[in-house]
């Protein structure tokens, strides 16, 4: 392990501090009332949204990667089996992931397919909840599959510097946080739907038994 001065905290709180700021930014542009800002401003062109919030999203990401002060203070080294088997554990995330991504139109989600029927001049499809909730694949596994793969990613990392402890923190604290407020909303506007599924399903870790 490397030694923690006082200026290297600082700057790790610093460096958190940052991607707070993304976390907020990007939470703002989701939230519901900031869309339905959107939609009455740009009418149907709002279906490109999705394809607008990835690209800032991206962008500001970049952005935040490149402000970020280099922290490269070693706060563990896991090697030999226990090293593969923490591997292991985040391809399985990575896995996830993506079983999630397909199994809940990842392409629209990101807003591929909207910029797509545009630049084939047709009119993008408009969201619909309740059309695009799914309990199907990765997501008849966990209620956030996405979150959980994310979580378990950032957390199995064999070597871990200061500056990736502070975003590994960060990462998982804004998917927990997120995927609380994600359920409050989809239990509002799911209803008696989301209330059985969220009975079947545990949140983030899966049942080794399904439940009858």
């Amino acid at each position: 392990m490397s030694p923690l001065t006082p200026e290297a905290l600082g700057y790790a709180g610093y460096a958190f501090g940052l991607w707070t700021g993304w976390g907020v930014l990007h939470s703002l542009l989701a939230a519901r009332r900031v869309k339905a800002a959107f939609e009455l401003l740009l009418g149907p062109r709002y279906a490109f949204y999705p394809t607008a919030y990835s690209a800032v999203s991206l962008w500001t990401f970049y952005l935040v990667m490149v402000k970020e002060p280099d922290l490269p203070q070693l706060l563990w080294l896991v090697e030999g089996p226990a090293a593969l088997g923490m591997h292991a554990l985040q391809l399985a995330g990575l896995a996830l992931l993506l079983w999630a991504g397909m199994s809940m139109h990842g392409l629209k989600m990101l807003g591929v397919t909207q910029l797509v029927s545009f630049l084939r001049r047709r009119l993008p499809e408009e969201a619909d909840m309740h059309k695009d909730f799914t309990s199907t694949g990765a997501y008849n596994l966990v209620r956030h599959p996405m979150h959980a793969g994310g979580i378990l990613f950032l957390a199995m990392q064999p070597r871990l510097t200061l500056g990736g402890a502070a975003f590994a923190l960060f990462g998982c604290l804004y998917m927990i946080v997120g995927s609380l407020f994600e359920e409050r909303r989809l239990a509002r506007e799911l209803g008696p739907v989301w209330a059985d599924y969220a009975r079947r399903v545990p949140m983030f870790v899966p049942r080794l038994r399904p439940r009858s």
